[in-house]
Parts: structure tokens; C-alpha cells; sequence
């Protein structure tokens, strides 16, 4: 399965997410946020992230909206970055 990780370029937070997702090796796409232009201000997007901001992170029925938490939930599912694999 994809994980969707919605976020813009100009995020640090969002490239601290991505970069985690990225070096665990994990299979993800980014999903582009018009921030700029009020994206996150949508109910669409306030369904995923009632705070609207960015990153959120989707793969399955796991939505998750905080850089350090979906950083955690990397190191929890891969065993990476200096992380124990739980999943196993």
C-alpha cells in the first residue's frame, strides 16, 4: 500500500515526514497542499486534519497530522533510523 503524505514544498515539517518516510524505504507519494491558496482551510481537508496543517500522513485506515508523530510511527513500523521493529 502507498502512503500519502499531504504537504507542500516551503513545510519543514512536512520535509522532516518525508525525509523519514524516504530513508526507512518506505513506499509513499507526496499528495500536493496549496497552502497559500487556502487548501487546508477546506472541510475535505479539515476532515483529515481538523487543525489544518500540514504534513498528514494516510495508508489505510492510519491518519496521522504531526512531523514528530508520523517520525515515531516510521521508527515503529520499519525499525529504522534508530528504531526497534514492533511490527514483527
Amino acid at each position: 500500500m502507498i502512503i500519502d503524505l499531504h504537504c507542500f514544498g516551503e513545510s519543514g515539517n512536512a520535509y522532516k515526514a518525508a525525509l523519514a518516510l524516504e530513508l526507512a524505504g518506505l513506499d509513499w507519494k507526496p499528495v500536493f497542499v496549496d497552502f497559500f491558496n487556502g487548501a487546508t482551510r477546506t472541510p475535505e481537508f479539515r476532515a483529515l486534519n481538523p487543525m489544518g496543517e500540514v504534513p498528514v500522513m494516510v495508508t489505510g485506515d492510519v491518519v496521522l497530522t504531526q512531523s514528530g508523530t508520523i517520525q515515531y510511527w516510521v521508527i515503529e513500523q520499519t525499525g529504522k533510523l534508530g528504531g526497534e521493529n514492533r511490527a514483527e
